[in-house]
């Protein structure tokens, strides 16, 4: 069966007029440690190598920020601070902890930045952060102390950011691409996706959700949105008959409510979509899906046992 997702506020563009000079362009590439794409329709005597460069800016610029594995990078040398240390942080790195802080709040910490020992000690980090001595707190977010541009180390957590850095970076990617003077476009990195504005024929950037069974699917018309999904459907692994993973619900969340797998999420801004979409899945199903009503996200949750569910604003699409 196939379900159409269809946000009332899809842009309605004309159809350009035959003969306008835009060509079809598609290119990817690697990036943090997964693959990135962009198809677009850009203006003639825009290139393909003119966007890739683009894109390796971008990309490169959220490495040197945000990438736990570079042990030069912003948040690495943070993560090294003594108590009381502090950097300053850019206007990329600081978006992207507000974003962090806003839905750690939200979740009651289910999202939580300050975690990086913790993957690192199940192996879904780099190995040198899996020392911290604190690395067992769930609460060391409330202490994220930011003065001004200014990040204070107030606890012994290391301070991780790929739930969301990835999501910000398809945002940015979109952000070039509009600079280029590119609006028709769907760029995606490991996932992430942002649909610009509909093809020169009127049509969305229909894109599927990735889902477990092939008997259900959901496919999105993506235009002037983003979608983000999290889970543990693809990074885990099984150790002692437990199921590992970078993101793991606390089994309280999870008892009697189904085995999640995933959570996808539509929203404005990938960035925010990633972290809600992580921030739910680590809610728990019965939580998470509270909480996606309650902020008015529109999120799909599918599980391995038991039929998918959508939150209210996701129903609306269906509509």
């Amino acid at each position: 069966m196939l379900n159409l997702l269809i946000p009332h506020d899809l842009p309605q563009t004309r159809p350009e007029r035959p003969g306008t000079a835009l060509q079809p362009l598609r290119l990817g590439g690697s990036t943090m440690g997964t693959d990135w794409s962009v198809s677009c329709h850009a203006p003639r005597g825009i290139h393909a190598d003119t966007i890739r460069d683009a894109a390796d800016n971008v990309f490169a610029d959220i490495i040197r920020q945000m990438s736990t594995w570079e042990p030069t990078s912003l948040i690495s040398q943070f993560n090294c601070l003594p108590i009381g240390g502090a950097i300053k942080l850019p206007g990329a790195f600081a978006h992207v902890l507000d974003i962090a802080r806003q839905v750690a709040a939200a979740t009651d910490g289910a999202l939580n930045p300050c975690l990086g020992a913790e993957t690192s000690r199940l192996g879904f980090g780099p190995a040198r952060a899996r020392s911290s001595p604190d690395d067992t707190t769930r609460e060391a977010w409330r202490t994220l102390d930011i003065q001004g541009h200014t990040l204070i180390r107030r606890a012994a957590y290391q301070l991780d950011l790929s739930a969301i850095a990835k999501g910000h970076a398809v945002d940015l990617l979109a952000d070039a691409l509009r600079d280029l003077g590119i609006t028709r476009f769907l760029a995606e990195i490991g996932g992430e996706f942002v649909g610009g504005d509909p093809k020169p024929d009127g049509m969305p950037w229909w894109v599927d959700i990735e889902t477990l069974s092939a008997a259900t699917r959901w496919r999105v018309a993506l235009s002037g949105q983003a979608l983000a999904t999290s889970g543990d459907y693809r990074k885990m692994r099984v150790e002692h008959g437990q199921r590992l993973s970078h993101i793991t619900p606390h089994p309280a969340a999870t008892h009697g409510h189904g085995d999640l797998a995933s959570v996808s999420v539509l929203h404005a801004s990938c960035a925010m979509a990633d972290a809600w979409a992580t921030g739910l899945f680590a809610s728990g199903p019965a939580t998470g899906l509270a909480l996606a009503n309650q902020h008015g996200i529109a999120a799909l949750f599918q599980f391995r046992d038991r039929a998918t569910e959508a939150s209210n604003a996701l129903k609306r699409m269906q509509d």
